[in-house]
């Protein structure tokens, strides 16, 4: 640790940037990944193995999504007061255990749907609850590109487990793939955590944004107002007083159901559609890189423009993308029709995380974004089982697809009729 801030003092490279790339490995490998990059992927073992309909499969996040909304405040608030790398650390180490517990997995659907409940209630902490909050502790000036960078590990993590979870499932079958990708969360991503990982710049005698503590002068000043940020902003109470709070808890609860319904289903609906399981994997793995892009550049965009219209614009495309799969879209034109739909899936935690922090503040930041994580966790649960039942009962995706292409449309619109943030931000227009 010495030896990496002695490189950034001689380098002059803030260490909130490695705590930036830090978190987005973390978000690589979290539970907010792992589910929704391995759903899709187990329904033919499982299917063949216990006679599982894809329905019932499909289930298993709406458990989980259940769990979060119960714990997510509650993991916030222990956030909020004791700092986010004791919550990563012992979170990761609990993922690893359940992930690995997989293999165990006999007969029993409640079992199963057990695990994803325990994903939610012990694991919350690797999810953007603790990343946004880490992040946001480090940075206001470039807050949006900063989480732009560590929110792009989900992307990233995306297209890793898409790929790596395929080829542990056709080399050492899907149980014995569970304990191997535990085995990569034990070796390579906590220690990563446990090393970088620090609550704040006061840990190493930083400031926000950069620069020491000590010195004199107008800079110093700054630097030291910089420092109470954390301690500045509306309770949840005072939040939930506001129209806007309510607004975005509406916007991003569509915006889970709508992009991550379209997301566990892409494998489905491209293999209904003729395409075969490794074309589809390729290309559910080309939604998840777009979302590096959607990620990072909502983010450097946010630090300029005023936020709500940036989001706006970033789910225009993927409206597009959903309504091209509404109409039967396969091979390239399905690819593309993916990489939109990326798009808004690199947006909207961008977006909620930023405007959380900008319309109230970070001295309860992450009780605060904690709920609408749970809303985007309810959406994004309720969404996937609901399209399956949908597309049972209207005989194919088609219809299913046109009804969340307006779901994300209502979505875009709601964007646009919130309020200047109550303080200047750094870049908005």
């Amino acid at each position: 640790m010495t030896s990496v801030l002695a490189a950034q003092h001689a380098n002059r490279f803030y260490y909130g940037w490695w705590i930036a790339l830090v978190a987005g490995l973390g978000l690589a490998s979290s539970v907010a990944i792992f589910i929704p990059a391995t759903i899709g992927l187990l329904v033919s073992p499982l299917a063949a193995e216990f006679k599982w309909t894809a329905k019932e499969i499909f289930l298993a996040p709406a458990f989980a999504t259940t769990a979060t909304i119960l714990v997510a405040p509650f993991i916030g608030a222990i956030i909020d007061r004791f700092g986010p790398r004791r919550v990563i650390a012992v979170s990761f180490v609990i993922e690893a255990l359940i992930m690995a517990s997989f293999r165990y997995l006999d007969g029993s659907l409640w079992l199963f749907y057990a695990r994803y409940a325990a994903f939610a209630l012990l694991a919350t902490g690797t999810t953007h609850v603790a990343f946004t909050s880490l992040v946001s502790r480090w940075f206001d000036r470039r807050r949006g590109l900063a989480l732009g960078i560590a929110l792009a590990g989900f992307g990233l993590g995306g297209v890793f487990w898409s790929f790596m979870a395929q080829a542990l499932f056709d080399r050492l079958g899907w149980r014995d793939a569970f304990p191997a990708m535990a085995l990569i969360i034990t070796l390579v991503t906590l220690p990563m955590m446990a090393l970088i990982v620090r609550d704040s710049p006061r840990a190493l005698g930083l400031t926000v944004d950069g620069g020491e503590k000590s010195g004199a002068g107008e800079g110093a000043l700054r630097q030291a107002a910089k420092v109470e940020l954390a301690s500045i902003g509306m309770s949840l109470r005072e939040a939930a007083r506001t129209h806007h709070y309510w607004v975005m808890l509406l916007t991003f609860c569509l915006v889970g159901l709508g992009v991550q319904s379209v997301m566990l289903h892409m494998v489905p609906y491209l293999t209904g559609r003729g395409e075969s399981r490794q074309t589809a994997v390729a290309i559910q793995a080309s939604l998840w890189a777009v979302l590096v892009v959607g990620r990072v550049g909502t983010g450097w965009l946010m630090d300029r423009f005023f936020a709500p219209r940036v989001g706006f614009v970033f789910l225009l495309l993927p409206i597009v993308g959903v309504a091209l799969l509404a109409s039967g879209a396969s091979g390239a034109v399905a690819l593309v029709s993916a990489m939109m739909v990326g798009l808004a899936a690199g947006a909207e935690v961008d977006v909620v995380a930023y405007l959380t922090s900008r319309y109230f503040g970070l001295k309860h930041y992450t009780a605060i974004y904690a709920t609408y994580f749970s809303a985007f966790a309810f959406g994004s649960g309720v969404g996937p089982p609901a399209t399956a039942w949908a597309v049972e009962r209207f005989g194919g995706y088609g219809p299913v697809l046109w009804g969340i292409s307006l779901v994300m449309a209502i979505a875009a619109a709601l964007l646009l009729t919130l309020p200047r943030f109550p303080r200047p931000a750094a870049g908005a227009a």
